[in-house]
């Protein structure tokens, strides 16, 4: 009884923090996606769904009260002319901007960041002329994406916040560190094949088959067709193990692969993982192997979005997870994977 009553007397300071949840959030015409260790980006594009010039400028801040925050902008690579831009500002030239990647992406100075984020958070006129070309980066949705920005930081009301500044002094969010992750070491790791009208594959299909049946909701329709089901690919793990490839949806729009978990005889299924993984690989600096889901959204200028899992020697455990953005006339996103969790892996 007493051992009860000093854990409920111990300051909350002294319990373990929850970890931070990472998100992503569409306001207008602006996303914004924060990570677990406080990170956030917040990237803005024209208005509309999408456009034969886009343009989109991303604020990156991460947690802590001195952070700074730092921007850049992305155009289309062959639409860059001679690989310089220009941003107007409420009719305002910001000045000239170079050095532009392959990508199309190219880093804003420090006055250019200030002076944009001091603008959107009202009414903010902003045009990028580039080549022959000229068009806005809409305002909409910023200043709601900036508001999100600084609670999800607990910066609200203090001097570090970007729109609701004020001059309370309680702490802001602290850099988090990303949770460690042990994985397996694959000693000798091992890919094989099993064939359509191999004994050995009409035994493993059908062990598949059946897991797949017992699920809660079993959606793999290709796993169950003949026609599309022609190999299962084994992969070697640990603890005597096999991770079993097949498909699960195979389509023009979208493909999903059916994994799971057997033992080395191949004689029963152990595990079957969630159906939100695209393929697997082997990692050469990690020696585990790696599955991950990559899947895209419908539209002009499609987004991506994913996530990656790894073997850690009795079950795969989520080691990232993140998104393009919206794809607003950007073939897979402006600004690549931003994530939303992050994770330091190391090996057993």
């Amino acid at each position: 009884m007493k051992k009860y009553l000093l854990l409920a007397l111990l300051p909350l300071t002294a319990m373990a923090a929850p970890s931070l949840k990472g998100f992503e959030k569409t306001y207008q015409d602006w996303d914004l996606i924060c990570d677990n260790t406080g990170t956030c980006n917040m990237a803005g594009y024209q208005e509309g769904d999408g456009s034969e010039h886009p343009v989109s400028i991303l604020f990156t801040r991460s947690a802590g009260e001195k952070a700074p925050v730092t921007a850049q902008l992305a155009l289309l690579p062959d639409e860059l002319g001679n690989k310089t831009a220009e941003i107007i500002l409420n009719g305002q030239s910001l000045g000239t901007i170079q050095n532009f990647s392959e990508e199309g992406n190219a880093k804003l100075s420090e006055k250019q960041t200030t002076e944009l984020l001091t603008a959107l958070k009202g009414n903010a006129s902003i045009e990028v002329i580039f080549g022959e070309f000229k068009e806005k980066v809409s305002d909409k949705g910023a200043a709601a994406a900036m508001l999100k920005m600084d609670e999800f930081q607990q910066r609200l009301n203090t001097p570090s916040a970007l729109i609701r500044q004020g001059q309370e002094k309680h702490a802001v969010l602290a850099p988090q560190a990303a949770p460690k992750i042990q994985v397996a070491y694959i000693k000798n790791p091992s890919k094989t094949e099993l064939k359509r009208g191999e004994k050995q594959f009409n035994a493993v299909l059908a062990l598949l088959r059946k897991s797949a049946n017992s699920s809660a909701s079993d959606d793999c329709a290709s796993l169950h067709d003949d026609s599309e089901q022609k190999t299962i690919t084994l992969y070697s793990l640990t603890q005597g193990k096999v991770l079993a490839e097949a498909v699960c949806i195979s389509g023009s729009a979208a493909y999903t692969g059916y994994y799971a978990v057997m033992d080395n005889k191949l004689s029963k299924v152990e595990q079957v993982l969630e159906n939100q993984y695209t393929f697997a690989r082997y990692d050469e600096k990690l020696n585990t192997l790696i599955v991950e889901g990559s899947f895209k959204s419908d539209g002009i200028g499609y987004s991506w979005y994913g996530h990656e899992a790894a073997w850690n020697g009795k079950t795969f455990i989520t080691t990232a997870e993140y998104t393009s953005g919206s794809g607003k006339g950007f073939i897979g996103g402006a600004w690549g994977g931003l994530p939303t969790f992050v994770s330091e892996i190391n090996v057993k």
